[in-house]
This record gives structure tokens, C-alpha cells and sequence, in this order.
């Protein structure tokens, strides 16, 4: 419950509208109690046929009460509604601001689907917190409290059966039918996640399961899932159903045995006979106001869950928040440190980086090789800022890498990922990503020299740039990279995905254009090495080789048995 109570905290910054839904909704339930009530007491003195003037304020009373339900009703579900999207929309900043700075880690703990299912739907279901479980009690009692001083001041024991009607339809049937949703709404959630777990893998991988044969296996999946969702929707229809016929029920009930007591007060004498059908029809529009209590395990449950599912990612963050203070990022190269660097990639067993120590000094140009796994893109990482735990010191120039800024830290480079993201948007929009300022002449220029010149600026490209290849999708993004123009250059496999006459042509393009910047290139190939300053060799998270092309395969150790596989492998 620990999480609600965080949730509530979020929800109380928007006080002023989430209190005027309770006034207007307290007005609105209690016009009707005052109709109905008023009403009856109307019905009631008519039937003695008294004279018509005697009746003037009690008519009046009917039409105001009649005029203002209309009135309160409408006002209060308009504010309620809008109290409910402001308390949203602030639920959604929070989270947000939450679990941006864990990106990307974040993205090694949960797959792609469970994280939209959470970020998504679990956020959209926190509305009902307010709507469905925050709001009802607080007007049900406000009403039930003011309901109970009129009845109080024609009869105290009739007061005292409403009070008894309140706890019963109001906490004890709601208490109960939370413990029965407790696992209902758990294994409704999980479900809800998992199809858009499946889904969201169906919609990515359709190709390769439809290229192994697995695209019936995959449906068949969705589809059992699909079932098992049903099922619990199903089931927590049903015991939100007889929720509210409990409630109804026992509703009737309380009405029932105030009508018993009141004949009984009438017939000796302690109540007015002409009150009495005020008094019953009053109780029995009060419970109106608690029929909502029924569904609160059921939103209580789902809003528990969601909120439970929100907090375990921003339980991720590892590292205190800390106030940066801004600093000018050089326009030209610096100096890049790693002294006893130790890193290890969150729920990971071993090390990726075990105690690592080089220098880039400026405008150099280093290669990190080694094979898969051996903690070469961990460099990258680190340097990025996506990852913030790690032993050791790194620093860039003068500054400690730790006391600067995301922002400020990423502003030092340009970078080729191994994996490079493109909206779905223009090729225009995805290049302004790196210069917004860029003229098109700028931008197609740099679009000619990646060989890209068939790509029109207004050309959309889809979600991840599925539309072009893998090769032209690399050669984008070496071309975003050179127009953002960055001091330090960070490459991580640019050349993948390209045939080796492309790969030729985009790397004679690249290497004048980095001339008088810093470069670390991050390679499983090892051709063209010839041009870098200094290669380092990585191997199981360590530096095993450190020197420049010719001093490492004059060495004849672990780079040049690499170099000699690579030849095996050509030949």
C-alpha cells in the first residue's frame, strides 16, 4: 500500500480541483436525498388536504432540490473528470521523470512489451484511483454524516440503523470483496502484460517467425493468453457484479427495517406520521451514494498492482539524483582518462570492465578491438553516462566524468551505435535530431557523401527506419553523426551491415571528416587499423594488448593471432 500512499501524495498537488469535485458532488447527492426527501414529505401532507399556501415552500423545495441535482450533477462530473486527466497527466510527468534517467539500462531488465504495458496502461489505470477509490468514500461519508443529523433530529434510533447501514455497505461488504479481488486483480495484470508482452515480439519479429515457420506457434500463444485474459475479466466481472448486488441488496434492507421502526415510532406517538415517508425515501436515495463502494476492491486491487508494477522500475535507480552545475563544453578535443575502471551491467554476474586503464589524448585516434563480449561497447556506455555505478575515475579533459552532467557529458560527443534509433519521420526530421539549425543544403551534402543521394529529405522513414536497409540505415546514421560535428568521436561497429566496396567508400568520406577530432572506434574487423594512433585489445573485461598496428603485429600475441584468424576466415 506503500506505493498509494505515494500516489496520493502526487494526487494532492492538484487540491484545488480534487475539492471542488467533493463539493460538487456532495451538492448533487444530497439535491437528491432533499428531492426524494422533500418529495415524500410533500406526498405525504397533501394526502391531509391541507390549505394550498401551506404547501408553497415545500414545492419550492422540490424545485429547487430538482433544478440543483441537475445542476451539481453535471458540475461534478465535469470536475471530477477533469480533476481525474490533471491528476494524470501529473502521474505521468512523475513517472516520467522517474524513469528517463534510466534509460537504457532499464532496457536490459525488461522486455520491450512488459515496459510499455507498464508505462502505458498501468499509468492509464491510475485514473481510477481517484475516480472509482479516492472520491466515492469521502462523498458518501460527507452525505451519509449530513443525512444522518436530519434523521437525528426527528429520531435518534432511526439515525443510529443509518449509521449501522453505512459501516455495512459502506466498509464491511467493501473489506470483504477486497480480500476475495486480492488475487483476481494480480493475475488480471500479469495477463493484461503478457499479451502485450506477445504482441508487441509478434509485431517486431513477424518476419522471422514467419521465415521459421513459428508464425502459427506464436498466434496459437496470443491466443491461449487471450482465453486465460478473458477468463479473469470474466471472473472479476462476476464478483464486481455481485458486489454491487450485495450492496443493493443490503440497501434495501436498512430501508426496509427504517420503515419497520418508523410504523413502530408512528404508532406510539414519538414520530410525526406525516415525516415518515420522507424519512425511508431519504435513506433509500443515501444509498445511492454508497452503490460505488462496491467496485472499490475491484479498482483498489487493479490501482494496488499497477501502481506496485510502476515502482519496481523506478526501483532501478541506483545512483542519488545529484544538482549538476553547468559547465562550457569545449568546442575542440580533450583528453579522455579511465583509471581503474570496474563496471559491472546491473543483475550481471561477472564484470564487463575489470579495472581498465588508458588515455585518448586529444585529436588521437584509438581502436578498441576484441571479441563479442569482451567489454568494448562497455567503454562507450560509460562514457555516454548510461550506465552511472562504476569503480575508478574517468575524466574528460579537467572534469571528472561523475560531476557532470547527462547533458553536458553527451554534448562532448558524436556517436555511431551498433544500433542506431530513427523516428517515423522524414529524412529531414531524423538528420535535425543531431543540428537542428542544419540547412537542407547541409543536410543533403552530407546525405551525397554517405551515398544516400536516392534518399529525398521529405522521404518518411517507418518506425525504426524499417524502410531502408541495414546499410543505409548505418550510413544515416554516420551521417547524423558528422553533422552534429562533436570534438570526440565515439564509433561502435559504423560499418555494419555495408558490403566492403560501400564500406570503402563511406570510410574515405569519414576519415577526412574527422581530422582534428578525437576518435575511439570500436571494431570487430580489423581492416583499415593501419590509420589509428594506438589499438587497444580487449579480451574478458581486461586490456590484454595496448600499441599501434605495426608494434602489435610485430608482437605476434593476441592482436596478430586475431589478424591471422580474420585472413583464415577471408581466404
Amino acid at each position: 500500500m506503500k506505493e498509494l500512499f505515494t500516489l496520493t501524495k502526487v494526487m494532492i498537488s492538484e487540491k484545488k480541483a480534487i475539492l471542488l469535485a467533493i463539493l460538487l458532488g456532495f451538492l448533487a447527492a444530497i439535491s437528491s436525498v432533499g428531492l426524494l426527501g422533500t418529495g415524500g414529505y410533500l406526498i405525504s401532507q397533501s394526502a391531509l388536504h391541507p390549505p394550498l399556501y401551506t404547501l408553497t415552500l415545500t414545492i419550492l423545495f422540490v424545485r429547487f432540490f430538482g433544478l440543483s441535482r441537475a445542476a451539481s450533477r453535471y458540475a461534478e462530473r465535469y470536475f471530477s473528470h477533469k480533476a481525474t486527466f490533471s491528476i494524470l497527466g501529473k502521474l505521468r510527468v512523475y513517472f516520467y521523470d522517474k524513469i528517463e534517467p534510466l534509460a537504457p539500462a532499464l532496457f536490459s531488465s525488461y522486455r520491450s512489451g512488459d515496459l510499455l504495458s507498464r508505462v502505458v496502461a498501468d499509468v492509464e489505470r491510475l485514473q481510477y484511483f481517484f475516480l472509482r477509490v479516492f472520491y466515492p468514500p469521502l462523498v458518501m461519508i460527507v452525505v451519509f454524516i449530513t443525512t444522518g443529523i436530519v434523521i437525528y433530529t426527528f429520531s435518534i434510533f432511526m439515525a443510529f440503523v443509518l449509521l449501522i447501514g453505512l459501516v455495512i455497505v459502506g466498509f464491511v461488504i467493501p473489506f470483504i470483496f477486497t480480500y476475495l479481488t486480492e488475487n483476481i486483480g494480480y493475475h488480471l495484470r500479469q495477463k493484461r502484460s503478457l499479451i502485450s508482452v506477445q504482441i508487441t515480439e509478434f509485431l517486431f519479429g513477424f518476419t522471422d517467425l514467419r521465415t521459421n515457420l513459428r508464425l502459427k506457434g506464436k498466434q496459437s500463444d496470443i491466443d491461449s493468453t487471450s482465453k486465460e485474459l478473458i477468463e479473469e475479466q470474466e471472473k472479476d466481472g462476476m464478483l464486481a457484479a455481485k458486489g454491487e448486488s450485495i450492496s443493493l441488496s443490503a440497501s434495501f434492507i436498512i430501508a426496509w427495517v427504517m420503515l419497520v421502526v418508523g410504523v413502530i415510532f408512528v404508532e406510539a406517538g414519538v414520530l410525526n406520521g406525516v415525516f415518515l415517508a420522507m424519512l425511508v425515501l431519504m435513506t433509500l436515495t443515501v444509498f445511492e451514494v454508497a452503490t460505488p463502494m462496491a467496485v472499490i476492491p475491484g479498482h483498489l486491487e487493479e490501482s494496488r498492482v499497477a501502481a506496485r508494477r510502476l515502482f519496481q522500475l523506478t526501483k532501478h535507480q541506483t545512483v542519488v539524483e545529484e544538482d549538476f552545475s553547468t559547465i562550457e563544453v569545449p568546442t575542440t578535443p580533450v583528453k579522455i582518462t579511465f583509471s581503474d575502471v570496474a563496471f559491472s551491467y546491473p543483475n550481471a554476474e561477472r564484470l564487463a570492465l575489470n579495472k581498465i586503464t588508458f588515455e585518448l589524448e586529444a585529436k588521437e585516434k584509438i581502436a578498441i578491438v576484441g571479441a563479442s563480449g569482451s567489454g568494448k561497447s562497455s567503454v562507450l556506455n560509460l562514457l555516454l553516462k548510461f550506465y552511472k555505478k562504476f569503480d575508478g575515475d574517468i575524466s574528460l579533459g579537467n572534469f571528472q566524468l561523475k560531476n557532470i552532467s547527462e547533458e553536458d557529458a553527451r554534448s562532448f560527443f558524436g556517436v555511431v551505435a551498433q544500433e542506431n534509433h530513427f523516428f517515423n519521420d522524414t529524412v529531414r526530421g531524423n538528420l535535425l535530431v543531431a543540428k537542428p539549425d542544419a540547412s537542407d543544403e547541409e543536410l543533403q551534402f552530407v546525405l551525397n557523401e554517405m551515398s544516400l543521394q536516392h534518399l529525398q529529405l521529405d522521404t518518411v522513414l517507418s518506425e525504426r527506419g524499417f524502410s531502408i536497409s541495414g546499410g543505409e540505415r548505418q550510413r544515416l546514421a554516420i551521417a547524423r553523426m558528422v553533422l552534429k560535428d562533436a570534438p570526440i568521436l565515439l564509433m561502435d561497429e559504423p560499418t555494419t551491415g555495408l558490403d566492403s566496396i560501400t564500406e570503402q567508400e563511406v570510410l574515405s568520406f569519414l576519415w577526412p571528416k574527422v581530422e582534428g577530432k578525437s576518435v575511439i572506434y570500436i571494431t570487430h574487423r580489423l581492416v583499415g587499423l593501419e590509420k589509428m594512433d594506438k589499438i587497444i585489445v580487449f579480451d574478458k573485461s581486461k586490456i590484454v594488448e595496448e600499441g599501434t598496428y605495426e608494434q602489435l603485429m610485430k608482437k605476434k600475441r593476441y592482436f596478430y593471432q586475431l589478424k591471422q584468424l580474420e585472413k583464415e576466415k577471408i581466404g
